[in-house]
């Protein structure tokens, strides 16, 4: 259980970002680990908060159960948890969280997130509401794009990161059918292990023709694989093309 010192400590914390006034609560690199979240669910001030900010703060599986547990966030639509460690048991938490279905961001990159967390939230049918959804930095691969493709729970993403995920031209093939990523406009595939044909089965989309940035950096798609997404007609809407 976490002590009085540090409970006055995070809720001092919550009361500077408040002071703000825009409804949300930037702990950002304070490093107020497992304790301090415990700390901040326990705030009476939550229930009006849309934005939460814990991106670099040590975190641990034991971090994400106790947000899962919170019922005081009534409005919460952006959660940024990156670059923590909660790993394949906080993501199998924090699909239980009472806020979910509400959440219109969710950030996860550097997480420590296997095949067994990553399909535990592709597999959720609680993210109906959710329009940017960033796994960058996360091992979950081409099982994780697979499922999430023809998850109904994601027709509203707009923004899909994927960056350095382990995937494959097998996710590749699956995400290029989807139905489901339809609106999609911008879409990270960087440094993952793609080579031309997994370009040229991108070029083949009928679905992900809303596509306005594709990111594709730090792979060996090649000139060939270059040629065959700008030569193809299946992003009319395309604004940026990024390989290098």
């Amino acid at each position: 259980m976490t002590t009085q010192s540090k409970i006055e400590y995070i809720h001092r914390l919550i009361d500077e970002s408040l002071a703000a006034g825009d409804g949300s609560i930037e702990l950002k690199g304070k490093f107020i680990g497992d304790e301090g979240v415990e700390a901040l669910v326990l705030s009476e001030k939550l229930s009006e908060i849309e934005d939460l900010d814990l991106t670099s703060n040590v975190l641990t599986w034991r971090g994400a159960a106790h947000l899962s547990r919170c019922d005081r966030f009534h409005k919460l639509k952006r959660l940024y948890l990156g670059e923590n460690n909660i790993a394949d048991k906080g993501t199998a938490a924090l699909i239980g969280a009472p806020f979910l279905d509400g959440l219109s961001v969710l950030d996860l990159r550097f997480n420590n997130i296997g095949i067994p967390g990553g399909l535990a939230l592709a597999q959720c049918e609680r993210f109906s509401k959710l329009q940017v959804f960033v796994l960058q930095e996360n091992q979950v691969e081409d099982e994780t794009l697979v499922t999430l493709a023809k998850c109904p729970s994601f027709g509203n993403l707009r923004k899909l990161n994927f960056y350095r995920t382990g995937i494959s031209v097998n996710g590749i093939k699956i995400l290029a059918k989807s139905k489901v990523l339809k609106k999609v406009k911008h879409l990270n595939l960087g440094r993952n292990y793609l080579h031309p044909v997994s370009a040229k089965a991108l070029a083949q989309t009928k679905t992900l023709t809303n596509i306005e940035t594709l990111l594709m950096f730090d792979t060996a798609i090649g000139d060939e694989g270059v040629k065959a997404i700008m030569d193809s007609g299946a992003f009319p809407k395309l604004k940026t093309f990024r390989v290098t």
